[in-house]
Formats: structure tokens, sequence, C-alpha cells
């Protein structure tokens, strides 16, 4: 069985994956705002504790370099072995004195620095667009859909890191994943332009940029043409709900009003459900 988890962590994002064939994903990871007093959140560690205690992680993704998606990450490190890191190979810096102003910590930007160049324990793994499947993804059933290289060179030039954020596919028994990342319009287009149309459709799209209007790129998003959107949104922030709802043609699931979301595929079991009733 694929079992796919959307996890409730507020502004930030953080998916886990496990694989039929065992493997488990973790892609972004944010604990940033598990001690808000106005919100009962997720905490990934405690998650991955509960669910897959003990059990090592087989591909961490992260899409770009925000720190909403690596918040965790040293703690992650420390109490996991991760044995493949998905980076792209972005040139961000930023200035850590002031990290502490939005919530995040030091020690998160530094271990992603430290873990960026590392040929083993974990294994760095720069993965584009027009890059050969490996074995192992195509067990997993993953297709990279972007970034291309040209969005990699466009985000370092710009500064505008979501240039290259990874959107990533994810089949399994006919049921089609994407996750969007924060991925920008203009990257949207040259994915289409890449794969095509048909590459695009999928059952359960994860909605770029929690939901940000500024991510939407209708012409591509109208290929997708997704059963369910997922919105990773924390309270206080609105998204594009009449967008993303017109989108769907079964259901918009929020994870600030579902909490965490779950999606289940076998061979004799296709089905999606959310921690609360909204």
């Amino acid at each position: 069985m694929l079992k796919v988890h959307f996890l409730n962590v507020g502004k930030g994002n953080c998916t886990v994956i496990k694989f039929p064939s065992g493997n488990l994903a973790v892609i972004d990871i944010d604990n940033s705002r598990i001690d808000d007093d106005n919100d009962v959140l997720q905490d990934p560690i405690q998650f991955l504790n509960t669910e897959y205690p003990n059990q090592s992680i087989f591909r961490f993704v992260l899409t770009h370099p925000d720190m909403d998606h690596m918040s965790g990450l040293d703690e992650l490190h420390s109490s996991r072995t991760i044995t493949n890191f998905w980076d792209t190979d972005n040139d961000k810096e930023i200035d850590t004195d002031k990290l502490h102003l939005g919530g995040y910590k030091t020690e998160d930007w530094e271990k992603y620095q430290e873990l960026r160049v590392k040929d083993e324990n974990p294994k760095v793994l720069h993965i584009y667009q027009d890059g050969e499947a490996q074995s192992y993804w195509k067990e997993d059933g993953v297709k990279v859909l972007g970034p291309s290289k040209s969005m990699l060179k466009k985000a370092n030039e710009t500064e505008e890191y979501n240039h290259c954020s990874y959107v990533i596919k994810i089949e399994h028994e006919g049921i089609k994943i994407i996750l969007g990342g924060d991925a920008t319009k203009e990257a949207w287009k040259d994915i289409l332009e890449y794969h095509g149309k048909d590459e695009l459709q999928a059952n359960v799209f994860l909605a770029p940029h929690h939901g940000s209007p500024d991510n939407i790129e209708k012409d591509v998003f109208a290929h997708i043409s997704p059963q369910y959107v997922i919105i990773s949104d924390h309270r206080g922030h609105s998204y594009d709900y009449a967008y993303y709802n017109d989108l769907a043609t079964e259901q918009v699931y929020s994870t600030k009003h579902f909490g965490n979301i779950t999606l289940e595929v076998s061979d004799a079991v296709k089905k999606i459900y959310p921690e609360k009733n909204g």
C-alpha cells in the first residue's frame, strides 16, 4: 500500500510517504510553529516516531531552500538515518542573525549547509527535469517534473528560489499525485512545455506555495484537473479557495481546517481521509 500523509504543520510543508517498496520519504519539514498557542499543529518528528518508529528515511526531498520547508532538519537528522538527500544546486544565502525573527533556528540552516555537500550518510542528489530515472525511482513510481536546469539558473540569477522548487509526481495503482512545492508560474509553464499536458493529469494535487494566488498558473493547472486539492496552510492566512474549489472535481482539503490528511492507495483500497471534519 502507498500511504501519503499531508501533515498539519502550519505555515510550512511536510509530506510523509510510505511506499509499497517499504521506502520511507519525507518531503520538506517544518516544526517552527508547533508551539503556537492559538493552533494545534503536528510535530513532524513526533508523527514519525508514532507512525514509523525506528525506520530510516530513504529519501528526504528539500523542494527549495526556504526555512518553512527545512525547519526541524537538525532534529530529524539527529534522530533518523537519512540515506538520500535531494537538493538543488542553488546558491541561496541568508542572514542567520535574523532567523529568529521568523521563528526559525540557525541550527536548521547550518545543518542544511552541512548535509548538502555530503557524498554519503546522506548521499546528496541533484536531480532535474531531464534526468534519467534511476531504478529505485521507478520502483517507487516517482517522477521529477521540475525544476529544469534553466529554472535553476533563473533562480540563482534573480534570487527567487521558488523558481527551482521540486515538483514531484507519484503514481501507484493508477492514482497520480503531484506535489507542487512552491513552484512559480514560470516554473509551471516550463514543466508544461517540457512534459506536455498528458503528463500533468493527477488525481491529487498539493497546491504550490500554500495555495497562494501568486503561484496559480491556470492554463497549466487545467491539465492537472484533480479530484482532490490539498492546501498546506495556517490559520490567519488566506488562499484562493474559490479557484481551487472550482479546480477540484471532488474536494479541497486545507490542513488548517482538516488537520492531517492521509491518502491510501492499494489494488483494493483508494481513499483519502482527513483528521478532522473541517
